[in-house]
């Protein structure tokens, strides 16, 4: 099985935003299954931001 990359403290931010919670981050990651779905949840994040090439787009590249 491939180790997974841990997820940064800002995309668990916006992981935790984005899933419209009433508890909070720290005590999402203290818990865990929580910790499980913010830290999935913020993985999916850092594969979508990694998919965007800013130069790629600005060169109008588009394949």
């Amino acid at each position: 099985m491939a180790a997974r990359i841990a997820p940064t403290r800002m995309s668990l931010e916006i992981a935790h935003r984005n899933l419209n919670v009433t508890l909070q981050l720290d005590d999402m990651l203290k818990h865990p299954a929580y910790r499980i779905i913010l830290e999935n949840v913020a993985r999916r994040h850092m594969q979508h931001l990694a998919r965007f090439d800013a130069k790629k787009l600005q060169a109008n590249d588009l394949d």
